[in-house]
């Protein structure tokens, strides 16, 4: 018995060319469409010598190395195959040869799939009982304590989800996500579709139409993947402790550490020479430019600072809780303001505006940053890392200014005079020990100096 297996003339849109099976036994030649769709890119004809010494070609399925959602089709596709043949194998040996008439290949094939797959009706029945993943993911964030900020990034990744599920359905129409095949696999492949969805989207935007984003997604770099997939990671968590899951593929798939560039933040004499800077010209760049200075003397992310109202202003104090921290520890950070935040609040103190300061939208408010550093004179080179090749580069600081600068601003000053942070820290509202206390300071050349000289 003999098995040649061939490559339909017909490619769909995805590059794909259905797989068809040719059995010899005997007299019997029977062909039949298996219904399994390979990537024409990944077979190839080999020449070989058969048992009677002829020579002949076979087509050869090439899995790739690559840990694309492509090559894992490609390989499902290889895997099912051999099943699918060992099981023709399996039927022929139970049949009599004699009864083997035409169309017996065909319903063999048929017989395998129906066998690999539920009825139409227990399909059904389960799909009323049990809830789609998303339908679990939307359990899951709402009993999940979690600021707006953090419920709008858990919100783009769900999306993301989506969308990945889709691409994996233009390969395979049956294909959902389930727990069950949340494994390492499935990971690798969400790994390289995070990373290439900007392109993979041009080549499908049927998918960005039925799950769209504000704008187009972009490149993304790895810190961004990692925040997704910790994001998924609590999810998977979330799902074991409701006992929907029995174990976590991130105890296999390790999420990448994230990797900062070296900080940096603009000194004091930047500061003033912001303040200072004639904008008399540009009165509503004036404003934004008071504010970003306001905020350097306060130090808050910008999300607690566009909260602010009057009633956050006591006793020449700014008091706060920070949203971060609402959800878990809320602790109220007390900060007391120097003359030129004092002069800020009087300036713009109005009883019928409702929040502390005149603020725009947080795109606007960056890009009137980066006018005002090059209006100042503040674009002084400075080091920093590509979020998306993860080298270093050269770039001048107002180009890369936002508003998370006064906040690093802030934090940098006043380590660089007090050098403990567990002063700062009650400042900034990070942990005493706080790893990510490093990204908001630098070790300057003075402090080195200083360092060094104690061992005089």
């Amino acid at each position: 018995m003999a098995y040649e297996i061939s490559l339909s003339k017909k490619t769909d849109k995805t590059g794909r060319a259905e797989l068809l099976i040719r059995m010899r036994l005997g007299k019997i030649a029977q062909r039949a469409k298996t219904g399994l769709r390979v990537f024409t890119k990944h077979v190839r004809e080999e020449s070989y010598i058969s048992i009677k010494g002829r020579s002949s070609t076979r087509l050869v399925i090439t899995v790739p190395r690559s840990k694309t959602p492509e090559a894992y089709h490609t390989e499902e596709v290889k895997k099912q195959l051999d099943e699918l043949i060992s099981f023709i194998d399996l039927r022929v040996n139970e049949s009599d040869q004699n009864k083997i008439g035409d169309g017996w290949l065909a319903k063999a094939v048929q017989s395998f799939f129906s066998k690999k797959q539920p009825t139409s009706q227990s399909k059904t029945a389960k799909a009323k009982k049990e809830p789609s993943i998303f339908e679990y993911f939307d359990r899951f964030l709402e009993n999940r304590p979690q600021t707006p900020g953090t419920h709008r990034q858990y919100m783009v990744f769900y999306r993301i989800f989506q969308r990945f599920e889709m691409y994996k359905q233009v390969l395979d129409p049956k294909f959902r996500i389930t727990f069950a095949n949340i494994d390492v696999e499935l990971l690798n492949e969400l790994d390289y579709y995070m990373k290439h969805e900007f392109t993979l989207l041009k080549e499908f935007p049927k998918i960005i139409k039925a799950v769209p984003e504000s704008r187009m997604p972009g490149e993304r770099g790895q810190n961004t993947v990692n925040g997704y997939f910790k994001k998924l990671r609590a999810f998977v968590m979330w799902a074991i402790d409701q006992e929907l899951m029995t174990k976590s593929p991130f105890r296999k798939f390790k999420i990448s550490k994230d990797v900062y560039g070296t900080p940096f933040y603009i000194s004091l004499e930047e500061r003033h020479q912001i303040e200072q800077a004639d904008l008399s010209h540009r009165p509503a760049l004036a404003v934004q430019r008071d504010i970003f200075v306001f905020h350097c003397c306060v130090g808050c992310r910008v999300s607690d600072l566009k909260r602010m109202t009057r009633d956050n202003f006591i006793n020449g104090e700014i008091h706060y809780i920070a949203r971060k921290t609402q959800t878990g520890h809320p602790v109220t950070l007390k900060i007391p303001l120097n003359e030129t935040a004092l002069n800020i609040i009087e300036r713009y103190a109005d009883p019928n505006r409702k929040s502390l300061l005149p603020f725009i939208s947080d795109q606007k408010y960056n890009e009137a940053i980066k006018e005002i550093f090059t209006i100042a004179g503040v674009t002084r080179n400075v080091v920093v890392r590509n979020s998306l090749t993860g080298e270093e580069e050269i770039r001048p600081i107002n180009e890369v200014a936002s508003s998370h600068m006064a906040r690093r601003a802030f934090t940098g000053n006043i380590y660089s005079i007090i050098k403990d942070q567990a002063l700062v820290s009650e400042l900034t509202g990070h942990s005493p020990n706080s790893t990510a206390f490093a990204r908001y300071r630098e070790i300057d050349q003075k402090m080195k100096r200083e360092m060094v000289d104690i061992i005089k």
